[in-house]
């Protein structure tokens, strides 16, 4: 049988299971001023590309020992448009652009991911 703070102890503990979410959340949407793509392989950094300040369109070809992978940059968005592993899940979404988003190809151990620069403000120390 199912008692008052038995279900009182549920819902706490829920409404706690949401509290991360909002505090990471509140985070990753913070104004960044410097938005950058990591590209990685194998973990090791392969490239870096500034997207706040991209214009234009750019394809970065990707050939490893794993594979190949095509990489467009559309202004300040980054995505994969054609891989040759035989599941191509890395082609969705299409294209990404939010602070801690990623795209990933498990065969092909590449990682696409979206970081940002904040520049705190200066403090102003009065006496």
């Amino acid at each position: 049988m199912i008692k008052k703070w038995d279900i009182i102890i549920i819902v706490l503990l829920m409404i706690m299971s949401f509290i991360p979410e909002f505090i990471l959340g509140a985070n990753l949407k913070a104004e960044h001023n410097n938005v950058y793509a990591e590209i990685t392989i194998s973990g090791k950094l392969y490239k870096n590309i500034n997207l706040s300040s991209h214009k234009g369109e750019e394809i970065i070809e990707v050939n490893t020992k794993n594979g190949s992978n095509k990489i467009i940059i559309k202004d300040d968005k980054i995505g994969i448009y054609d891989a040759d592993c035989p599941d191509k899940i890395c082609m969705k979404p299409e294209f990404i652009s939010s602070v801690g988003e990623n795209l990933v190809c498990l065969p092909h151990r590449l990682m696409i991911e979206i970081k940002g620069v904040k520049e705190e403000e200066d403090m102003i120390i009065s006496h």
